[in-house]
């Protein structure tokens, strides 16, 4: 059985190569989970999955999947950094390896800006990126 899909939505008609996901939702802390609609996942497409997409693979640890053949290099070295001590340096070395992991996904044409903000428990980055077909996203990351 597949999960419902809204086949009328203006996303699984024009961006249908975005390609479709389970759509997760953030807590208050920034934490992830699936999506768990009326006691079933939820699905998304188009930039949403796109959106999702980014959101997984900041939030994965570099080659944490590297297991499977398909995923080996996956994933951001962010983790690496996020105890480190606050300052320019530790901002930039998060800024460039999200940067990279964005720049490697297939489907983000360009990144239009990327903003990193500190708060107490580490850092939220605010994202924009243009995907293959010309669609524009802005999300947010708690790291």
């Amino acid at each position: 059985m597949t999960l419902p899909v809204d086949t009328n939505s203006y996303d699984y008609k024009f961006n249908k190569t975005l390609n479709e996901d389970v759509k997760l939702v953030s807590d208050e802390y920034g934490k992830y989970d699936l999506d768990m609609g009326d006691d079933d996942y939820v699905n998304v497409t188009g930039l949403q999955s796109l959106a999702n997409a980014c959101i997984i693979a900041i939030l994965t640890r570099f080659n944490e999947l590297s297991d499977n053949p398909t995923y080996t290099g996956f994933g951001c070295r962010v983790h690496e950094l996020i105890k480190d001590n606050q300052n320019k340096l530790t901002k930039f070395k998060i800024e460039t390896d999200i940067t990279e992991t964005l720049n490697k996904m297939r489907r983000v044409k360009t990144i239009n800006y990327l903003r990193l903000n500190e708060i107490p428990e580490g850092y939220t980055v605010e994202f924009s990126i243009t995907s293959i077909n010309d669609e524009t996203i802005k999300t947010e990351v708690v790291l």
